[in-house]
């Protein structure tokens, strides 16, 4: 029997409100403050201008730091990308030994502060690191190649995880026909596999040049001498308190970011790549010795020193004086170099809770309005949803100043404000997690409640929400996760008494602490890792992952 007419007016109109909802909260925490940093780089007293631009461009000095951004993301992401897909080809294509190991240490950075690699480095290449104080060496690793080195380690992981993904699918059938064409080895990777993957070196390279340009952690802690946009920014908003001058530099830092997506459109092009048909098979092939060996040293010896770099963490927090003093002592859990304590780290997981659990409801709640009611202005709802994927995070934190220092919302100086930037910056792959999941859900299921009396709301949490249990930990990892470890955003937006263990390891490092600095960072990596398996124990392990961007 069909449902009564009233039953299809509540369902329509419980959508249309939840749709008005999700639609005032995006334009209110995502594109309200782009457009107060907007409206400030061209606002003068007199109307719209240009002065700050004009500014920025005659100063020598900010022209270079925009050059230095610009060099340093460029080489970055060409290393970056060329170590990912040596890895990706090693683990998906061929049949190295200790293949989990290598993907392992390519996904850790994922779990941690994004600038913990510069403090390792630190400790090795530093002024008294390990290697260059114990081999006497009069140089030290800061500046341009500290960033690149780190930048390289850290923005590792979404290139690794885009390439293996797409040479993982590709089908073999046509590398084998190459060679039976009497293409060799080489000639097969470089015509075929290559040419298949160019989609994916594409986006491996477009994702890893917007993270080097808009990187903040790893330039401020090892960079030295040489700036960038994104530490510039943050000295104008906290050492000058000139926001129009941080509002500006942080346009121009999205212009190269659009820029290289519009150079990514064009180099892929509209040909068709497609290599998954209903007979393809992605069998790893019987690899040559020759290429065999060579990959496994190359692979090996990358994640084991991955494995070194992020031991040497906890081993800085144990050694007493790191440089000098090599004794091992738990003085440094003490925290005695700060009034602040542990309680940074606290702050922490509070923030990494609250975010985690907004976040997910938010997403999934997005996610089924966009696929499942489709309201008018769906589009709108999804593009809106997916613009922070383009936003740096200095340009959050400074949007979100900007936005929420006034009435009729004021959050700064609360919690609130440090967790909806976490909510909305991280948002996008959240809801296309979301998506994604709902795509793979019959709609008939929900089409049976709805019949049944169900009204939107109910259908929602009685049906879609249980089929999604799987997806809803993994996307509350995901906020979690980067409540703990995210840095360039909230950096802006923390408050006396309220320190977060992401800044408080930048503070201790800057103030001459490294070993404070690597207690807090053990204990972040602590609970991240504690979390994900304790999720994993209570939920499945292979019901939640940590999404992958």
């Amino acid at each position: 029997m069909a449902p009564p007419p009233w039953c299809y007016c509540t369902n329509v109109t419980s959508s249309t409100r939840t749709a008005g909802g999700v639609l005032v909260l995006l334009v209110t925490f995502v594109l309200w403050p782009v457009l107060k940093v907007l409206w400030l780089s061209v606002a003068g007293a007199a109307g719209l201008t240009l002065a700050n631009y004009e500014a920025f461009f005659s100063s020598s000095r900010l022209a270079r730091i925009l050059v230095n951004s610009l060099a340093v993301a460029t080489v970055s992401t060409a290393l970056t990308v060329l170590i990912a897909l040596v890895l990706a080809y090693a683990v998906t294509r061929t049949t190295i030994p200790g293949k989990r190991f290598v993907s392992l240490m390519a996904l850790l950075p994922l779990i941690s502060p994004p600038f913990l690699v510069s403090l390792a480095f630190i400790l090795l290449f530093g002024r008294n690191g390990l290697v260059t104080h114990g081999l006497g060496l009069d140089w030290s690793i800061y500046g341009f190649t500290g960033i690149v080195v780190a930048q390289i380690f850290t923005f590792l992981p979404p290139a690794y995880i885009l390439l293996a993904n797409v040479l993982g699918n590709m089908d073999a059938a046509l590398e084998e026909a190459a060679e039976n064409l009497g293409a060799g080895p080489l000639t097969t990777l470089r015509r075929v596999t290559l040419s298949l993957a160019r989609p994916g070196l594409a986006s491996a390279a477009l994702i890893v040049f917007i993270l080097c340009m808009t990187d903040f952690g790893n330039p401020i802690l090892i960079g030295g001498r040489y700036n960038v946009p994104a530490t510039e920014i943050y000295s104008q908003v906290i050492g000058m308190n000139d926001f129009a001058s941080a509002s500006t530099m942080s346009v121009i830092l999205i212009v190269p970011c659009l820029l290289a997506y519009v150079l990514n459109t064009y180099w892929v092009g509209s040909r068709s790549y497609v290599t998954v048909t209903a007979g393809a098979r992605a069998a790893v092939r019987p690899t040559p010795p020759a290429l065999r060996w060579p990959l496994t040293v190359v692979a090996a010896g990358f994640a084991l020193f991955t494995a070194v770099i992020y031991a040497l963490i906890p081993l800085g927090s144990l050694v007493r004086l790191w440089g000098s003093d090599w004794s091992l002592s738990l003085k440094h859990y003490t925290f005695a170099s700060t009034a602040e304590g542990p309680w940074p780290i606290w702050n922490s997981v509070k923030l990494a809770v609250l975010a985690g659990l907004i976040g997910t409801v938010l997403a999934l709640l997005t996610a089924y309005v966009i696929e499942r009611k489709r309201p008018p202005g769906a589009r709108v709802l999804e593009s809106l949803g997916l613009l922070p994927a383009a936003l740096p995070g200095t340009v959050i934190g400074v949007g979100y100043i900007l936005a929420f220092n006034v009435p009729p919302l004021l959050l700064t100086g609360t919690v609130w404000i440090l967790v909806t930037s976490v909510v909305f910056w991280k948002f996008p792959v959240a809801v296309l997690a979301a998506i994604n999941a709902l795509k793979q859900i019959d709609p008939a299921v929900e089409e049976a409640a709805v019949s049944l009396g169900a009204g939107s709301v109910r259908t929602f949490v009685r049906v879609v929400l249980p089929l999604l249990t799987g997806t809803a930990f993994s996307i509350f990892v995901y906020f979690f996760i980067n409540g703990m470890v995210t840095v360039s955003a909230v950096i802006f937006l923390i408050f006396p008494g309220f320190n977060l263990g992401s800044v408080a390891i930048l503070n201790q490092v800057e103030n001459g602490y490294p070993g404070v600095a690597c207690a807090l960072g053990t204990l972040i990596l602590v609970i991240v890792i504690g979390a994900v398996l304790l999720l994993r124990a209570l939920v499945g392990g292979d019901r939640v992952a940590i999404l992958k961007v």
